[in-house]
C-alpha cells in the first residue's frame, strides 16, 4: 500500500516506566497543519533507516534501491546501488561525513566517506566482517577524547564488535579491531550519543539498553526503556537515532509512536501517528521553530516526511577540562588470562647497559612477570598472588647486582624477595613471613641505616621491615608500625630525603618520615577532590633536574595527577598537572584506564632520554586482550606540567 496523500498527525500521552528510572512521558499536541507525506521512491523501496545531512538533504537506505540522497528540492540521487540496511552518519567537518550501513549481500558493515565537492560523492573506505555471523545493526561513535571514529557492529551471535574506522586528527581511514562484548539476542538498532559516550541498543521485543561507549570502560548494560513485564513500552522498537542535543529518538511500531528521551531532564515525549502505519525508524532534523522527521513505514514499504513541534534541549555549557591527553609509546605482552590480574610495575635499570634493563610487573593471580624495554615477556615466576612490587639498587645490598626486588604476596601474607643475577635473570630468593592479616600494598626504601620494606594491609596498618642478608639467605626484622584510618595500597619513599608518601584509597595522600625512628603519626597532605578522584592507587616520585614530582593514579576518573613536592620539615604538595593516556593510533596502542600501580624512573634509557612512566592498564584493547602495562616517555608526561 503506497501513501501518496497527506496523513494527519494526532497526539496522545502515555506513561512510560523503565527499570533505569521512572519518567513521566508527556504528550505533545500536534497542530493540524502537521502532516506526513510520501518521501522519495515509493515503489519497491524496502527501506530501513534515514539520516539528515547538510543542505536540507537526507540519506536513505534501501534493500532494493541501495543508498540514496534526497536533496532539498526532493530530487533522488542514487549514491550506491545494492541491498543496504541500517544507517549511521557522523559529521567530520562541513559537508564531509562518515556513513555506515550493512551490505546484506555480503553480510558486512560498510564504512563510506560522503563529501560534497561540489556534488555529493559516496566512497567506500572499509568493510567489517563479523566472524561467521550476520550483522544486525551498525552505528558510529565519534569519540571526543581520542579524536577517532569507531563503528559498533551488533551481530547474530548476540555480540557487539567495536572497530576503529577513522582518525579525525590525521584525516585517515582505519580498520582496527578495538574490542568485543556481549550485546542482546536480536538487535533491531543502535545509536551513540558522542558527548555522553553512551551506546544505545534496541532489542525489538524487549526494549532499549544503554552501554558505556568508551572502550576504556566496562561494557555493562543497563535497561533504559522496557516492555512488559519490566515496563510499559509497546512493541516493537526499531532503529534508534540521536541528535546533537543528546536526545535519543526511537519508534514503537505496534502503536505507531515516535519517542524522544531528553538527555538532561531524562523526560520522555511521544507523538502518535495514524493506525494504518507501521513505523520502524525515525530521522530527525531541528529547524528554527519545528523539527523535520523522516519515518520508515513498513506497511507502505517507503519513507514518509513530516514535522513535529520539538526544540533542541538546552545544554549546560561544558566545563573546560584541565586534563592533558598523552600517548604510550610501547606496551608489554599481556598477562596470562583475562580478569583483574596485572597490578603493579617496577623497573630495574641495568647499570652496565641500560638497554638490558628490566620491567617487572605483578600478576596477582600468579606471580612476577619480567619484560624487556620493548615489552616482550622474558620470565614468569609463579610464586603466588603478588600484588605490589618495588626495587632497590643500593651499594649496601650484598649480592652480585646490589639489587633486591620485593613484593607483597597475598597467597602467604609474606614478603617475596628476588634479585637479578649477572645473566640478567630474576631469581626468587625467599618468602619472609609478616604478622599482617591481609597483606596488600608495599614499597621499598634504602638509606645509610639499612634497606627497608613498607608493607600494608587492608585495615590501614603499615609495618616497616629491615632486610638483611645476601643471596644465601635473607631475613626481615619488624622495626616500626603506624596506621591510616582505612585501606591503603600505593606508597613511595624518597631515599635522598627520607620521606614516605602513601595513599589511603578513599581519602588522600599522607606523609611520614621513612626512617624507623620517625614516629607513628602520618600527616595528611592532600585529600581527594575534583582533581584527585578516589580510588588513590599507585604513586611514585620522579626526580627531575630541578624538582621532584609525585605521580599519582587517580583511578576514579582514569587519570593521573602530578604534584610538585615542596621541601619543608613537613613537605607539601603543589598541584602541577593532570593527564590521561589516550590511544596511540600510529603504534596501535590503546589508551589506559583504571590504573592500579605505576612506576617512574629518570634514568636515561634507549629511546627515553629522560626516563619513563610505566602504568598498569585495566582494559587492554586494540584488540581486546588480558591486562598489561603501558610504557610512556617522560617527555610526554612533561606536556601536562603547569
Amino acid at each position: 500500500m503506497n501513501f501518496t496523500k497527506p496523513l494527519n498527525l494526532a497526539a496522545s500521552a502515555i506513561l512510560l516506566s523503565t527499570l533505569a528510572a521512572c519518567s513521566q512521558t508527556t504528550a505533545t499536541e500536534a497542530p493540524s497543519k502537521n502532516q506526513l507525506t510520501a518521501f522519495g521512491t515509493t515503489e519497491n523501496m524496502q527501506g530501513s533507516q534515514a539520516a539528515a545531512i547538510a543542505d536540507d538533504a537526507w540519506l536513505l537506505s534501501s534493500q532494493s534501491q541501495g543508498l540514496q540522497l534526497i536533496d532539498a528540492k526532493g530530487a533522488t540521487h542514487i549514491l550506491k546501488k545494492g541491498n543496504f540496511e541500517a544507517l549511521s552518519v557522523k559529521s567530520i567537518n562541513n559537508n564531509n561525513y562518515l556513513v555506515a550501513s550493512i551490505d546484506n549481500e555480503t553480510d558486512q558493515a560498510v564504512i563510506f566517506s560522503l563529501q560534497k565537492t561540489p556534488k555529493w560523492q559516496l566512497t567506500e573506505i572499509s568493510r567489517i566482517t563479523p566472524p561467521k555471523a550476520k550483522p544486525e545493526a551498525v552505528c558510529l561513535f565519534a569519540n571526543p577524547t581520542t579524536q577517532a571514529v569507531s563503528a559498533f557492529v551488533a551481530d547474530a551471535r548476540g555480540l557487539i564488535r567495536e572497530t576503529l574506522v577513522f582518525d579525525i586528527e590525521n584525516k585517515r581511514s582505519l580498520n582496527i579491531e578495538l574490542r568485543e562484548f556481549a550485546g542482546v539476542s536480536e538487535t533491531s538498532g543502535c545509536a551513540v550519543d558522542d558527548n555522553s559516550k553512551t551506546l544505545y541498543v534496541s532489542e525489538g521485543e524487549v526494549g532499549i539498553w544503554q552501554i558505556n561507549a568508551d572502550a576504556e570502560s566496562r561494557a555493562d548494560k543497563k535497561p533504559l526503556a522496557m516492555m512488559a513485564p519490566f515496563g510499559t513500552l509497546a512493541p516493537e522498537v526499531g532503529g534508534l537515532a540521536t541528535t546533537s542535543d543528546g536526545s535519543l529518538w526511537f519508534t514503537t511500531s505496534e502503536n505507531n509512536q515516535l519517542h524522544r528521551l531528553e538527555s538532561k531532564t531524562k523526560r520522555f515525549n511521544n507523538w502518535q501517528f495514524a493506525d494504518e502505519l507501521a513505523i520502524e525508524s525515525a530521522a530527525i532534523r531541528f529547524n528554527s521553530n519545528q523539527t523535520d522527521i523522516v519515518l520508515y513505514d513498513d506497511e507502505s514499504g517507503h519513507y514518509l516526511k513530516g514535522q513535529i513541534d520539538a526544540l533542541p534541549e538546552q545544554q549546560n555549557k561544558a566545563k573546560t577540562s584541565a586534563i592533558t591527553y598523552i600517548h604510550a609509546q610501547a606496551q608489554t605482552d599481556a598477562v596470562r588470562a583475562f580478569g583483574d590480574a596485572a597490578d603493579d610495575p617496577a623497573i630495574w635499570v641495568n647499570p652496565n647497559n641500560a638497554a638490558n634493563s628490566l620491567i617487572l610487573g605483578t600478576d596477582k593471580r600468579r606471580g612476577l612477570m619480567v619484560y624487556d624495554l620493548t615489552g616482550k615477556e622474558l620470565q614468569a615466576l609463579e610464586t603466588g598472588r603478588l600484588n605490589n612490587v618495588d626495587v632497590r639498587q643500593h651499594s649496601s645490598i650484598d649480592n652480585s647486582t646490589n639489587t633486591w626486588i620485593t613484593g607483597s604476596n597475598r597467597t602467604y601474607n609474606s614478603i617475596s624477595v628476588y634479585t637479578v643475577d649477572k645473566q640478567n635473570k630474576v631469581q626468587h630468593l625467599a618468602e619472609l613471613p609478616t604478622t599482617l592479616k591481609e597483606i596488600y600494598g608495599m614499597c621499598m626504601y634504602s638509606s645509610n641505616t639499612g634497606n627497608y620494606v613498607f608493607m600494608n594491609d587492608k585495615s590501614g596498618l603499615f609495618q616497616q621491615y629491615k632486610l638483611t642478608g645476601n643471596n644465601e639467605g635473607v631475613s626481615a626484622q619488624l622495626v616500626r608500625e603506624f596506621s591510616v584510618p582505612s585501606q591503603p595500597e600505593g606508597c613511595s619513599a624518597d631515599d635522598t630525603t627520607a620521606e614516605l608518601f602513601l595513599g589511603e584509597e578513599d581519602e588522600g595522600i599522607w606523609f611520614i618520615g621513612a626512617e624507623p625512628n620517625a614516629g607513628s603519626e602520618p600527616v595528611m597532605l592532600q585529600t581527594v577532590n575534583d582533581i584527585l578522584v578516589d580510588d588513590i592507587e599507585g604513586m611514585e616520585i620522579y626526580h627531575a633536574k630541578d624538582a621532584r614530582y609525585l605521580v599519582v593514579s587517580s583511578q576514579g576518573d582514569y587519570t593521573y595527577v602530578l604534584y610538585k613536592i615542596i621541601d619543608g620539615s613537613t613537605p607539601s604538595l603543589e598541584f602541577s598537572g593532570k593527564f590521561a593516556i589516550s590511544n596511540n593510533l600510529e603504534q596501535t596502542i590503546d589508551g589506559v584506564s583504571e590504573t592500579d600501580g605505576l612506576t617512574v624512573t629518570p634514568a636515561s634509557l634507549p629511546g627515553y632520554p629522560e626516563g619513563v612512566l610505566i602504568v598498569q592498564d585495566g582494559y587492554n584493547r586494540m584488540p581486546q586482550a588480558p591486562q598489561n602495562f603501558k610504557i610512556i616517555d617522560w617527555r610526554e608526561v612533561k606536556k601536562a606540567l603547569k
